[in-house]
């Protein structure tokens, strides 16, 4: 009867407790046209001392209430990415791999951290080759073993907690320790995805009884692993049991893991990529990520003539430039920020007329780069972001991942795997060249994931926190919303709620006919209407120290402040 009692007093703490979160989003959040649309009514939130911005409610009143205590933000990283795991875990979680830009305001110190996934020792260049040698389907390449990479998110909220913060891992822990114990609702975009890939669900007893036929949750499981990060550190990821869980797992549907490949995994540390664009400085993640520089490179070529016309067009030329080049680049030799000179920029943009760009090939950059055939890939729902300020005015941008929606469909103590392999290229080589992305041992895939932190030139105070999720699509999605922003000084949330427009190719994404699509037409792009994903979660830091929140309302995510 004590232990009935207690458990709920524990649900309407929780419940209290989530209420609460949402009526400060609400009284805090900008006018709304339409006060029925919770998208419209807890996506924008304005502040002047910290702030939280994910893709799920839950998440974002867990990493409130602990900057609320006192806590870094580092510290709400951890127990919003934890929460996230659990009631996210088509995006993101334990098995998957994540970057971050973490801002000490303290030190005037930008660092970023590498959590990419990493293949294992055993994969070489014929990874994903079946028995008769032939390429495999990719569709159920990424639904096996074979894609399953080392996962790196448990080891870097282990050194976010060692090096930022404030509160004890037991603490961090709780709330979604709370919500798998006690179980908890399915939002609208998990129920969907789960009904996209119920095929792929039902072919695993695990993952079949836990997401199907259901509408609410619980994952004692998942509180397991939660208790030994917090007793026994994020070591304990990597070690027995749970390491040997997700070797059984993986190799049981075709993979080749072994604990070695756990116990050399690291995080590393890296510089970040920043360039200038007008009056700004744009940061974000090098390689592994294609994203800070094929960003960069658009951004600057933009600024040669500010149009969307341009904007499109160099966006063409910055895909053929990632794509033939960029890769892991502790593994291949790849030109990096070679590729964001001034005049390797000011030849780039010199190959932009009023002629519409068809098929453009990669620069040149005075070597002979490895060739990479990979271009536009899927719509990817496995993905999320976080942007956090803390009280004492430390930033995080972190973008997190499990690849494709619910990765691998491999389930392992209590989380899902990732499917990151797949980011690979399949074929090493391309007309006799090597293929810079191709599959090696203990390389990470390329990633698109553009984790961003915008500075003014003229005294390095913060202006702007972004990330999405998308696949590719991603890096189009944060440089869109920059140029809004920055350019032409929109405000965060109309840049967020504003269509999609990017291209990677001959053709241009769009989510509706608007004005500027016409005026590409009428030059003569391409355009094609369709929904694209993303989870654009950003923090604005505006000229009368305000700190604005806006939640992309593509998801059911929440921006919260105080």
């Amino acid at each position: 009867m004590a232990n009935n009692s207690q458990r709920i007093i524990r649900i309407l703490l929780l419940v209290s407790l989530f209420f609460v979160q949402i009526k400060v989003s609400l009284g805090q959040s900008d006018n709304s046209e339409n006060s029925e649309n919770f998208s419209q009514e807890s996506a924008v939130a304005k502040t002047q001392q910290f702030m939280v911005v994910t893709s799920d409610r839950r998440a974002s009143a867990a990493a409130y209430k602990i900057l609320d205590d006192g806590g870094s933000a580092a510290d709400a990283a951890i127990a919003a990415q934890l929460v996230l795991g659990l009631t996210e875990p088509h995006a993101s979680g334990l098995g998957g791999g994540a970057f971050v830009l973490y801002y000490d305001k303290n030190k005037k110190k930008l660092i970023t951290l590498d959590a990419r996934e990493t293949a294992p020792q055993s994969a070489d260049e014929n990874l994903f080759r079946d028995s008769t040698g032939q390429i495999m389907d990719f569709s159920i390449a990424r639904s096996s073993g074979k894609s399953v990479g080392i996962p790196g998110t448990p080891a870097l909220l282990g050194k976010l907690h060692n090096e930022y913060g404030k509160l004890s891992m037991s603490e961090l822990i709780r709330p979604a320790r709370e919500l798998a114990l006690n179980g908890f609702v399915l939002s609208n975009d998990l129920k969907k995805s789960i009904s996209r890939n119920k095929k792929n669900l039902m072919n695993s007893d695990y993952t079949n009884d836990y997401f199907l036929d259901t509408n609410f949750i619980k994952n004692p499981h998942y509180a397991e692993s939660l208790d030994s990060l917090a007793k026994h550190g994020y070591e304990s990821f990597y070690r027995n049991p749970m390491s040997t869980n997700i070797i059984l797992t993986v190799n049981a549907n075709g993979g080749d893991i072994k604990q070695n490949d756990f116990d050399s995994y690291k995080v590393i540390r890296r510089d970040p990529v920043c360039d200038d664009f007008f009056e700004y400085k744009v940061c974000s993640m090098g390689e592994p990520s294609s994203g800070a520089i094929t960003m960069l490179q658009i951004l600057k070529i933009f600024e040669y003539s500010p149009t969307w016309h341009t904007y499109i067009e160099a966006s063409k030329l910055a895909f053929a430039d990632r794509n033939y080049y960029i890769a892991d680049s502790d593994f291949v030799d790849t030109p990096g920020r070679k590729l964001l000179a001034d005049e390797y920029i000011k030849n780039r943009y010199q190959q932009i007329g009023n002629e519409i760009l068809h098929n453009p090939s990669h620069g040149l950059v005075g070597m002979r780069y490895q060739n990479n055939t990979n271009g536009l890939g899927p719509e990817e729902r496995g993905t999320t972001h976080i942007s956090i300020v803390d009280m004492e005015g430390n930033i995080l941008s972190m973008t997190s991942t499990i690849e494709s929606s619910f990765g691998s469909k491999l389930m392992s103590n209590g989380y899902l795997l990732n499917n990151e392999l797949t980011d690979f290229s399949f074929l090493a080589y391309d007309k006799n060249r090597s293929v810079a992305n191709r599959v090696q041992a203990g390389k990470r895939p390329r990633s698109s994931m553009t984790p961003t932190i915008v500075f003014k030139k003229s005294d390095g105070s913060p202006v702007l926190v972004l990330g999405s999720a998308g696949g590719s699509r991603i890096i189009g999605h944060v440089t869109q919303r920059l140029i809004d922003v920055l350019y032409y000084k929109s405000t965060l949330k109309d840049a967020i709620y504003a269509a999609h427009l990017l291209s990677q190719g001959n053709v241009i994404e769009s989510e509706s006919i608007t004005n500027v699509t016409r005026s590409l037409e009428r030059k003569g792009h391409k355009i094609e209407v369709k929904n694209l994903l993303s989870a654009l979660n950003g923090i604005h830091f505006d000229d009368s120290n305000v700190i604005v929140g806006v939640s992309d309302p593509r998801r059911e995510g929440l921006a919260i402040g105080r």
